[in-house]
């Protein structure tokens, strides 16, 4: 803004030198024309009237005339020439050249013998009395005046010329210490107006740029001050509506607050109910086929109750952990890694859901050995149900799910693959499918994959999938200790 002042006061300054200086430059010259017209008006008059002194007379002129002092008529002009200062051009009524005080024009052919055809159409066709006008010789410009001289008895003897030369340089001298003149006081007046425009920018600026600087320190949930600001102009609405701002900010923060403070619970309630689900879903299938293997008392059932017993004790303890950290402060339970064999692992949480019946999962180990790695055992037990029931659920109504589970070595790690015989995650979900809260079932909070990709990166691993029309992978991987 306050670049804007100077450059615009100065700028005012300067169009003005240009307008002011040309309309006085124009006037200067028209002035100086004006008086040039009249002065050698005047002097052609007086000449006029000396020639009648001498000629009033005569019943006609030629360049052999004589009388008295004067030989001839060149002499007469030469003398006249002398006491008006100025040449003196006379011509036959025809617009011929008769004499001329500086003859040695014509006769270096300068300029021709022939009087100027405006002139002689002016005076002698329209009977004008008196013309002055512009003529040139080469690129010299002068001012010249005609008049028609007659006798006593009003016969036209010839036309009286006076080129006017003197003094034409002065006009450009005039002008130009009119222009120096004027530009140095400009100059004066272009520092003033930087001075002042620099103190007037500075003054106007000021609260602008404390805007600015508390604009830009301005923070949700710190105590912003306001600006002190008196004045009735429009920086006093600039200020009013920044401490209005103020006050505003201050009020949203609080809510702010309390809105991040309910939706932290909220969101805490949602994971915790999640992680509640997870354990309940399979104890609930394996009492369910507990009580329907009892009914149809099956052989073993010594050897099933036991396997079931420790499924149920698993899940229970990590209901337990999970209550019990949220009882400390309300907090998600904390990691404990320790090495783990992940295929016994994932044989347990497979086992759970092919005693439900409700499924054909098929676990395939492409490896020999145990693969161990360093993880907590509750939480890869919640990643795997979570990513065994997903590929369940994805299964439409009316088809038998197939569910595929792989585990093998990849160089240094081991990878996990979930396969499905679902329809695929549409391709507008695929990005949304890691997200918090996102769900495309008609039950649970959404968080399942979300809180498995966390658990699983927290082990130093990572998830992905990939996805057709005929199913959905889900691949993990984690190093091998």
């Amino acid at each position: 803004m306050k670049s804007k002042i100077q450059v615009s006061m100065i700028s005012i300054l300067i169009i003005s030198f240009l307008l002011i200086g040309g309309g006085m430059s124009y006037f200067i010259i028209n002035q100086y024309d004006q008086t040039n017209r009249n002065t050698i008006s005047e002097k052609i008059q007086s000449v006029n009237i000396e020639m009648k002194h001498k000629l009033d007379f005569e019943d006609e002129l030629s360049a052999d005339w004589s009388a008295g002092d004067y030989p001839n008529l060149q002499s007469l002009l030469v003398k006249f020439s002398y006491v008006f200062n100025t040449d003196i051009n006379i011509y036959n009524p025809q617009g011929n050249l008769l004499a001329s005080s500086r003859p040695e024009v014509f006769q270096r052919k300068l300029t021709g013998i022939l009087m100027d055809p405006n002139a002689f159409y002016t005076l002698a066709t329209q009977k004008q009395m008196e013309l002055v006008q512009r003529e040139n010789i080469g690129e010299l410009g002068f001012w010249s005046a005609y008049v028609p001289f007659y006798n006593f008895e009003g016969k036209l003897l010839a036309y009286l010329n006076l080129p006017y030369f003197s003094k034409q340089s002065e006009i450009g001298k005039e002008v130009s210490t009119f222009m120096v003149a004027m530009l140095n006081g400009y100059f004066l007046l272009i520092f003033l107006t930087v001075v002042f425009a620099v103190l007037l920018g500075n003054q106007l600026t000021r609260p602008l740029r404390l805007l600015q600087e508390r604009f830009s320190g301005m923070q949700l949930g710190v105590q912003n001050t306001q600006i002190e600001y008196h004045r009735k102009d429009e920086i006093g609405g600039l200020v009013a509506a920044y401490n209005q701002m103020v006050m505003q900010l201050e009020a949203s923060a609080v809510m702010l607050a309390r809105s991040e403070r309910e939706s932290a619970w909220r969101e805490m309630a949602k994971q915790i109910a999640h992680e509640i689900k997870n354990p309940l879903t399979p104890m609930k299938l394996s009492v369910q086929q507990l009580k329907k293997s009892w009914d149809d008392r099956v052989e073993n059932w010594d050897v099933y109750l036991d396997r079931v017993t420790k499924t149920l004790v698993e899940q229970i303890d990590a209901l337990s952990a999970i209550a019990n950290e949220f009882s400390q402060f309300a907090k998600m339970p904390k990691a404990k890694r320790e090495n783990l064999n992940l295929v016994a692992k994932l044989e347990n949480s497979v086992a759970l859901f092919m005693e439900s019946g409700c499924s054909d999962i098929n676990l395939e180990v492409k490896a020999e050995g145990p693969l161990t790695v360093f993880s907590d055992k509750e939480q890869l037990l919640q990643v795997f149900n979570n990513l065994i029931n997903n590929a369940i659920q994805s299964v439409p109504q009316g088809r038998k799910p197939e569910v595929r589970v792989s585990i093998s070595k990849v160089e240094s790690n081991v990878l996990i693959a979930v396969s499905d015989n679902g329809t695929g995650i549409p391709k507008e979900l695929q990005d949304k499918l890691f997200q918090p809260n996102f769900t495309t079932k008609t039950s649970g909070m959404g968080l399942g994959l979300a809180i498995a990709r966390n658990i699983i990166e927290n082990s130093e691993g990572k998830i992905w999938f990939d996805t057709k029309s005929n199913g959905t992978t889900f691949f993990v991987e984690f190093p091998l200790v």
